[in-house]
């Protein structure tokens, strides 16, 4: 038996060793919460194979677009990072500002985990350098040559379930001019703004403004290269959904088509002679990718679809390419995301990508998709995979043009239009 001088020896001992313990172990969470929120200096690409097709592949990282000069920029957290042409590893560009918030809490992995939020800020770069940024419901702009960024502006809705902009929803039309797009729930059928900076995002005011409860709110504003028009999305109710085109800076708004949903669209994709586009709905037999003729004005739809339409892009040889969701909707026949390739005749390969991740049977946190870059005419496709089984949240893969065609003409279901069968 232990007698009392060996037990309060035994008790100091023990409680010293407890303490000592604990202490090291915050000691080391400190560290890595430091290194998590400090986030990698480099992050490289690695040879992988992914929806069948030999790609690279770099751990958490969400694809934002390829610049003029052919760099691809991505963000990881609350970090961007750039991938120079011809590299093989994203380099740590800067830091985005959160401001004292619970938004600040997004600089740790194990939050964005958490929540299943890996998607943190979105963020444009003009022809000069600037760099433009939303994050945790303000704009901020880093200059050439700078490290920090300067709050702009705090956009009128943000929070939990209003993102304030989609991934097309802000653009960089060329050194100075910049649109910004609102995006929110809009239960209360406000107003819905688009935002112009002529200074590189240093200031911003209001271009065009739809009348309250005309949009619920804007899908996507983009530029067309081939025209010099810029284009604008909105949705989400049948007389809420435009497709629609300036060459005013917004003074003026032309639509192509409105008040169904076919024309509710989150990515339009620009080819010289038409516009192609994928439908954000999951209603009867609407569902399908789109392509509308720029002389004749004749809109053919190209195949159907299960699901949502949210990513398009065209690649350096033409190759145009969208993604399909898994959210809920009706007409979702099964899990799997696709990925659909145009090719020549319009004819459309199918490829089976991923499978949605879900936490519970008959519960799902968050949809399964497939991100692209929000700019037209790189010569890859980098994809950034959401809420899948298959591949970690938020990896991004890199698929080469010329992989993507094979790969679509050998191992993919491929179909035609009625106009061409």
């Amino acid at each position: 038996m232990m007698n009392s001088n060996s037990s309060k020896f035994f008790n100091r001992f023990t409680g010293k060793y407890i303490r000592i313990s604990v202490l090291s172990l915050i000691i080391l969470l400190c560290i890595y919460l430091a290194i998590d929120y400090m986030g990698p200096d480099t992050i490289k690409l690695k040879p992988d194979i992914a929806f069948g097709m030999g790609c690279m592949r770099a751990g958490e990282l969400i694809v934002q677009e390829y610049d003029k000069k052919g760099n691809l920029w991505a963000s990881r957290g609350m970090i961007i990072y750039k991938l120079e042409k011809g590299d093989d590893k994203f380099i740590k560009v800067a830091h985005v500002p959160t401001g004292l918030n619970l938004f600040w809490f997004r600089n740790f992995t194990f939050v964005r985990k958490l929540t299943v939020r890996p998607e943190c800020i979105e963020m444009v770069t003009t022809g000069k350098g600037d760099i433009c940024a939303l994050s945790a419901g303000k704009l901020w702009h880093m200059p050439p040559g700078a490290k920090r960024f300067k709050e702009t502006i705090r956009i009128r809705h943000y929070g939990i379930g209003d993102q304030g902009v989609r991934n097309d929803g802000i653009v960089s039309i060329n050194d100075s001019i910049l649109y910004f797009a609102e995006y929110f729930r809009n239960s209360s059928k406000e107003d819905v703004h688009v935002l112009q900076s002529k200074d590189g995002g240093v200031t911003w005011h209001t271009v065009y403004k739809f009348k309250p409860g005309q949009v619920r709110h804007i899908h996507s504003v983009q530029h067309d290269s081939y025209t010099g028009k810029n284009w604008l999305c909105t949705g989400d109710a049948d007389s809420e959904c435009m497709i629609a085109w300036t060459e005013d800076s917004f003074r003026n708004i032309t639509p192509i088509g409105s008040g169904t949903q076919i024309y509710r669209a989150c990515q339009l994709v620009f080819a010289e002679d038409n516009i192609y586009w994928g439908t954000d709905t999951g209603r009867d037999k609407i569902p399908g990718i789109y392509k509308w003729n720029r002389k004749t004005l004749k809109l053919i739809k190209l195949i159907e679809v299960q699901g949502a339409v949210f990513f398009g892009t065209r690649l350096n040889k033409g190759t145009i390419i969208f993604s399909t969701n898994r959210e809920g909707m009706p007409n979702e026949k099964d899990d799997k995301t696709r990925i659909f390739v145009l090719l020549q005749n319009d004819s459309v390969a199918t490829i089976e990508a991923g499978t949605w991740k879900s936490k519970k049977p008959g519960f799902r946190f968050k949809f399964a998709q497939l991100r692209f870059q929000r700019d037209q005419g790189s010569s890859s496709l980098a994809v950034t995979c959401l809420n899948q089984k298959e591949i970690p949240d938020g990896d991004l893969i890199l698929i080469s043009e010329d992989t993507l065609i094979k790969a679509a003409r050998l191992n993919s279901k491929i179909s035609l239009h009625p106009q061409l069968k």
